[in-house]
């Protein structure tokens, strides 16, 4: 694009004239577009697809002269469509998914009235802004990597539309400019401490785990449909073996004949005339587990989930934040999760030996009617077993051992309205929960108080050590209260002992139905050795980046500045103990840093007052500036006036040509025009922008003869 010895330099091609935009300046933008859609796309309706192409398309024919620009009724026509179909998606347009989906109507209907550099530089601030709210959606390495493409792109946009020469100089130019930010944003990564959200925004009602504070016959069953990840998990010291793996999250102690659900402790204490304090503390430690000695030490990386739970190994004991601890061996955060985030967290590995203030009574309560067939069975074994809560337990194991009860994946669905009866006599065959439940509802007959555990069993171990826990590993198993604590029993280890040890898809009885909502889950692959290895690969870069990048929290910013005022004091103290006359050196040091301290404020006033003068007085900006270029062999010819020296040599200067045009037309302004006082700044502000601008380009490329 550069041409020299007066030979006039042609406008950027993406540039019509010195305002309006050209189709290429719009295609450059509608890409921009495109690449920050694509990031949104995998959480947003496709819909918005059409809305980027029906935009650009109208545009399209538009520039070819066949349809008049965009009126004020077809943009409100737009805006109005695309929130009605927001609403009609979503229901609200009150949550995080509408804001963003308007967020992105708003940025693809711009384009209808952008005609002019200022409109474009509109389009790509806002592409800017709807590029950061998509890690709203994830925080990953991909979408990291595509936020910096689109994040390139619309730097080059930026590029293009101060006068860049042509593609080559506008991404040469966005190469240079993000890499001379690339420091600045690692150090204020490292050392700027971590702000709390300026508003509060309606979060994405969205849960992780794929568990429900309620479960009933059937329900984790279709979680082995998914591979979706709950949590990782990393041990400090000894790791679980596979059948200490049990990660509680819910504790379900209210049985209404078919479904458990979890007692929330407000309701509880409202209920039993307590006071909610005995049910549930906030603190960093347990209060009802507080002697108790650690069994294991782990460090979790938590999904983001709408609801507070925390899942822990065994009974929980201490975490690094404070956090809800309640009497029933639940762990809940203080709000929920909106991003992914770390928890260490100490726990016994085993069910609490604390008793739970609701009392026995509450956790052997059953429906006064129901179920009576296994009412019948729960008294029959409970006098066989000579009235001993291990033996009764042990027949009821042993029971479910025998043909025909079976553990499948896809169990046969309870209609009948005494479920527990028409399990136990009649289809015997089911899934955890289906176990769990009869398991609890015969104790509970008996008078003995027992509660349904909802959470997570097993996980796979990585090559680096930690684990991955996902929606097939749901889990449900029976905590009933013996010997003065409270005792994990779990009958899938009698009748799917495979389960326990390798997982849901070791199960072979309905495994068809393992996985089947993720189709295309590398997963299915994992019997593929070096397909299994590029995906146990990724998943270790992947977690690594979570916990070292978007985990870098408050905690890990201190170390890393304890550990970097830690070196430094060593190494002036080294130094101090090295140099000789330790005093003498200290005070000449103390000297020499203070004088460059000195001259550095000297130099920056300096270059203050000179900034001010230029601002202040056009004639001092270009005798500099002429100055400059004289340097570099653009001085001006004997008698030529300013403007008409700029004028010149901007048919030589390439990139800068624009911009040495632009001085030389707000120079004949404020020398003589009749400009009032704001008018008069603001060109004076512009004439300075610009030679700043002339100095940068020509700075970067060769002089011209």
């Amino acid at each position: 694009m550069i041409r020299r010895r007066g030979t006039r330099l042609g406008a950027p091609a993406v540039l019509a004239d010195g305002r309006a935009l050209s189709g290429a300046m719009l295609r450059q933008l509608f890409v921009g577009q495109c690449l920050v859609l694509a990031l949104h796309l995998a959480w947003m309706p496709a819909w918005l697809v059409g809305v980027a192409v029906a935009v650009a398309g109208y545009r399209h024919v538009q520039l070819r002269r066949r349809l008049p620009r965009a009126g004020i009724l077809l943009r409100l026509v737009a805006v109005a469509g695309v929130l009605v179909a927001l609403w009609l998606q979503y229901g609200t347009l009150h949550g995080m998914e509408g804001l963003i989906g308007l967020l992105l109507g708003v940025y693809l209907l711009k384009l209808l009235e952008t005609h002019s550099r200022r409109d474009a530089r509109v389009v790509v601030l806002i592409g800017l802004v709807t590029t950061t709210v998509a890690f709203l959606h994830d925080q990953g390495i991909l979408m990291a990597l595509g936020a910096l493409l689109a994040v390139a792109w619309l730097v080059q946009s930026l590029v293009w539309l101060a006068g860049a020469g042509g593609a080559r100089q506008a991404w040469r130019e966005t190469a240079w400019l993000l890499v001379l930010s690339a420091p600045l944003m690692a150090l204020l990564f490292l050392v700027f401490p971590r702000l709390g959200p300026l508003w509060n925004m309606p979060q994405v009602d969205r849960a992780s785990t794929g568990l429900t504070d309620e479960i009933a016959p059937g329900d984790i069953a279709q979680l082995s449909r998914s591979d979706a990840r709950a949590f990782r998990v990393r041990f400090d010291g000894r790791e679980p073996a596979p059948a200490e793996r049990y990660w509680r999250v819910y504790t379900l102690s209210h049985f209404d004949g078919e479904r458990w659900t979890r007692a929330e402790p407000r309701r509880l204490a409202a209920a039993l005339g307590r006071p909610e304090g005995d049910f549930v503390r906030e603190a960093s430690r347990s209060p009802w587990l507080a002697e108790t000695a650690p069994r294991f030490t782990a460090e979790l990386l938590l999904e983001p989930d709408s609801r507070p739970w925390r899942p822990s190994l065994g009974a929980p004991l201490a975490t690094d934040t404070r956090q809800r601890f309640l009497a029933d061996g639940t762990l809940e955060g203080l709000t929920p999760l909106s991003s992914r985030s770390l928890l260490r967290l100490e726990s016994t590995g085993l069910s609490p030996a604390n008793p739970d203030p609701a009392g026995p009574g509450w956790h052997a309560m059953l429906p006064p009617r129901g179920n009576a067939r296994t009412r019948e069975l729960a008294e029959r074994l409970w006098q066989e077993s000579g009235g001993e809560p291990r033996a009764f337990l042990a027949a009821i194991m042993a029971r479910f051992g025998e043909a025909p009860f079976r553990y499948t994946l896809s169990p046969p669905r309870l209609t009948s309205a005494d479920r527990v009866d028409e399990f136990l006599f009649e289809s015997r065959a089911g899934y955890c929960t289906h176990y769990a439940s009869a398991l609890a509802v015969l104790a509970r007959a008996v008078g003995l108080p027992a509660r349904v555990v909802a959470g997570f069993l097993g996980g796979e171990r990585h090559p680096d050590g930690h684990f991955t826990v996902r929606d097939y590993d749901a889990h449900a198993w029976v905590e009933v209260w013996l010997d003065g604590g409270w005792q994990r029993i779990d009958p899938t280890a009698a009748i799917a002992p495979e389960r326990i040890e390798e997982g849901a898809q070791a199960v072979d009885d309905g495994g068809e139905a393992f996985l089947a909502d993720a189709p295309f889950s590398p997963l299915r692959m994992r019997e593929i050795g070096w397909i299994n290895r590029l995906r146990l690969d990724w998943e270790r870069l992947e977690y690594r980046w979570q916990r070292g990048v978007i985990g870098y929290q408050r905690e890990a910013r201190s170390a890393f500045m304890s550990r970097l005022t830690a070196r430094l004091q060593a190494f002036w103290a080294w130094l101090a103990e090295a140099a000789p006359g330790r005093g003498t050196f200290a005070a000449l040091l103390g000297l020499l840093v203070a004088g460059a301290g000195l001259a550095v404020g000297a130099l920056l006033l300096r270059l203050g007052w000179r900034r001010h003068r230029e601002g202040r007085d056009e004639r001092v900006l270009m005798r500099r500036l002429q100055a400059w270029l004289a340097r570099r062999d653009l001085g001006p010819r004997p008698g030529e006036s300013p403007s008409a020296h700029l004028r010149r040599i901007a048919l030589l200067a390439g990139g800068a040509g624009p911009a040495l045009d632009e001085c030389a037309q707000q120079l004949e302004r404020l020398r003589y025009a009749r400009l009032g006082a704001a008018e008069r700044r603001e060109r004076r502000r512009r004439l300075v922008q610009r030679a700043a601008e002339v100095r940068r380009r020509l700075r970067r490329g060769p002089a011209r003869a």
